[in-house]
């Protein structure tokens, strides 16, 4: 069955011993499984990862099905999860597994894997997808963070922070803590500090690149492609960004819809948009439908798919798609 991020206060009258957490906000199902299955909890914690239960699947099995009246209850964590392990969840499934909880930790996973469709479908186990999130649910996160810490940091620079996460809490929590620890002896941080601690330069790069590949400026995407050096690594640095800026982009075009008024829809937008970034974000409003930038968005996910199968072609595959996107049809 499936159950989402939102109601996992649910998990715990739940009779199941077995459940599916699938996505790429790590951060999102670190925190689920503290505060679901952790918490409080006396048993022990024990780890695999998806290749160690491949090679010895029988010390696995023993993990899962031993009972001693000495023994206290397992939660039992496995990580990087893939279609691979089908064979043995459905094993699971046929035995009476006791006091003890398994949780799949996977990345994403597409409609047809058959190990998210088992989960899905069966009544007795739960999954449960953590997508990446919006930028305002990151913004009153590390706001909350910063005022409990007393640390006093401006909007604009909280901004700063959250466009280098890509969506994901756990990337947050390292940059908020990056930032807690450089403030141990001080109580306020400006934009020039920031920058070096989450190397910024770096990531702003990217967002220039993306940003004019979604208003089209394509003789600006050939310089900044030629005028910088690119490994397999920056391609997936530029998909994230490429989602982060085409899930701004929604929102954008939602508000729009009501206010009618752009100027107003990028000035109230939250968290800001810088200055120097305005008009380049009036002209992606103005260049895509609300049906384009869905469609847009779906594209980008079938890219990051073909990615990670075709890792040595990612470069060009990337910049095909750049390159194609920047160019007014």
């Amino acid at each position: 069955m499936i159950i989402k991020s939102y109601k996992l206060a649910d998990i715990n009258n739940l009779k199941s011993n077995l459940f599916l957490f699938y996505g790429e906000n790590e951060g999102q199902k670190d925190e689920a499984i503290s505060e679901y299955f952790l918490k409080s909890f006396k048993g022990e914690v024990v780890k695999y990862d998806e290749n160690q239960i491949i090679e010895n699947k029988n010390n696995f099995f023993d993990t899962c099905y031993n009972e001693s009246l000495f023994e206290n209850s397992k939660v039992i964590i496995i990580l990087r999860v893939t279609s691979k392990l089908y064979e043995i969840v459905k094993e699971l499934i046929s035995k009476r597994i006791y006091n003890k909880k398994i949780i799949f930790n996977s990345k994403a996973l597409d409609k047809n894997s058959k190990i998210r469709q088992l989960f899905e479908k069966e009544d007795y186990l739960v999954c449960t997808p953590f997508y990446l999130e919006e930028n305002y649910s990151l913004y009153k996160i590390a706001s909350q963070f910063f005022r409990n810490n007393k640390i006093s940091i401006s909007n604009e620079n909280i901004n700063l922070i959250i466009e280098n996460c890509s969506g994901d809490r756990k990337n947050l929590q390292n940059e908020m803590n990056k930032i807690l620890n450089y403030c141990s002896n001080k109580n306020k941080i400006n934009k020039d500090e920031i920058t070096k601690l989450i190397n910024l330069y770096e990531r702003e790069n990217f967002f220039e690149l993306v940003d004019n590949c979604l208003a089209q400026n394509h003789k600006k995407v050939l310089k900044i492609i030629n005028n910088n050096s690119y490994d397999k690594n920056d391609s997936m640095i530029i998909i994230r960004s490429l989602i982060t800026r085409i899930k701004r982009l929604i929102l954008l075009q939602k508000n729009f819809l009501v206010s009618q008024d752009i100027n107003k829809t990028i000035d109230g937008f939250r968290p800001p948009i810088f200055w120097k970034d305005k008009e380049i974000v009036k002209r992606q409003i103005d260049i895509w439908t609300s049906k384009d930038i869905y469609k847009l968005l779906d594209e980008v996910t079938f890219l990051e798919v073909k990615f990670k199968k075709n890792y040595d072609l990612s470069n060009n595959l990337i910049f095909d798609f750049i390159l194609n996107t920047s160019t007014n049809n």
